[in-house]
């Protein structure tokens, strides 16, 4: 199903504000970074509340569905207050150039459609399953952007963004196990493989030994910061590059 026009237009007016968003965050003073930030969320908010009427369920797969939620998940955790505003602005305008660069990557090379409902996306445990996944990926994404934003920051700034990289990043454990019990319930329900091992059970498996080995680091390697942010940025960095080859391939 092609996208109305007013969704398109929501696409690509989400897509220029979030660039704006973050140059303002990294470069300008003032705030007027705050400004565009609230700004992009509420496009984003738009976009998936017409989306989610047009379709009758929420967006869950495919290029264009994955991108609407990606921005509206990551602008939402833009804004959210980290206490110090030099680790907020960087933190924010990474939010926003990772936003941007998805839905790039969307508009360049996958169609921007409606995904068929294939997999009996009208019931609850569908909805959670791939509502979830997609919520955890942002999650972890964040995680990354503010151990990555922690490099170059001042003293307290680093501090900040390197304890709230570690909580998001077990925040985001939670929400992708949410996702994965909503997939198992889905799948026994329906009669599906729930009942042996594959290869998105062996994914998942390498995601929590990434994020256990992340939030247990030596004494000797978390207290040197750049060690310690390169390894909570590894597991979001690389689930995200996962999820973007699948729509890639998928396209």
């Amino acid at each position: 199903m092609t996208l109305p026009p007013l969704l398109d237009y929501l696409y690509y007016a989400c897509l220029g504000l979030t660039l704006v968003a973050g140059f303002l965050a990294w470069f300008a003073k003032g705030n007027w970074w705050r400004v565009a930030g609230w700004l992009v969320l509420a496009l984003a908010v738009v976009q998936v509340v017409l989306a989610t009427a047009v379709l009758v369920r929420p967006p869950l797969v495919g290029g264009y569905e994955s991108a609407a939620m990606f921005a509206l998940w990551l602008c939402l955790l833009a804004v959210i207050p980290c206490g110090n505003r030099q680790a907020q602005q960087r933190l924010s305008a990474l939010c926003w150039f990772a936003c941007f660069v998805v839905m790039v990557l969307v508009f360049l090379l996958v169609n921007r459609i409606f995904t068929p409902n294939w997999y009996m996306y009208q019931h609850i445990w569908t909805q959670l399953f791939f509502t979830l996944r997609l919520a955890g990926v942002s999650v972890f994404l964040y995680a990354a952007l503010a151990a990555l934003a922690s490099l170059g920051a001042a003293p307290d700034a680093r501090t900040t963004l390197l304890r709230w990289s570690r909580n998001f990043l077990l925040l985001g454990t939670a929400v992708f196990l949410a996702g994965e019990f909503s997939g198992f319930t889905w799948r026994m329900q329906w009669m599906g493989d729930y009942w042996c091992w594959n290869a998105n059970f062996l994914e998942s498996t390498l995601y929590f030994l990434l994020v256990t080995a992340a939030v247990h680091l030596p004494p000797a390697w978390a207290a040197k910061p750049r060690m310690r942010a390169a390894a909570l940025a590894l597991p979001g960095l690389l689930m995200i590059g996962m999820y973007l080859n699948f729509l890639l391939r998928e396209a």
